[in-house]
């Protein structure tokens, strides 16, 4: 099993909502196990101008930099080296993200139904 999939397990296990639609998850998981800070940002960039209107695709967004997150701090706790600045951009990422989704929903309550049920 690759790097990506293995996350991409981990996180559809640890769903409380349901499965992942999207590969947002590998997506980022392929360039950041190439320990390439700036991919991942342009990755975001990239997936933000391209999905932010898709309130599913950015639910998932979020989910993936979040559990991106946790998953580099796991790495840091068992011993792994230069997990930091991952961790750091990931909670970084997932804070804007979230608040990105807040800017352009509140006041759909489908839509943040949706994402609290994905998310909680």
């Amino acid at each position: 099993m690759t790097y990506a999939a293995g996350m991409e397990n981990w996180v559809n296990n640890s769903l409380p909502g349901g499965k992942l639609e999207y590969t947002f998850v590998s997506d980022f998981a392929r360039i950041d196990w190439l320990m390439n800070k700036q991919g991942v940002l342009d990755t975001y960039k990239l997936i933000k101008k391209s999905w932010l209107d898709n309130y599913k695709a950015w639910t998932e967004v979020v989910i993936a930099v979040n559990m991106l997150a946790w998953a580099h701090d796991n790495l840091r706790e068992q011993g792994y080296a230069g997990r930091e600045p991952f961790i750091e951009l990931y909670s970084d990422l997932y804070y804007e993200a979230k608040d990105a989704f807040y800017e352009k929903y509140t006041g759909d309550e489908e839509k943040c139904h949706y994402f609290f049920q994905m998310t909680d």
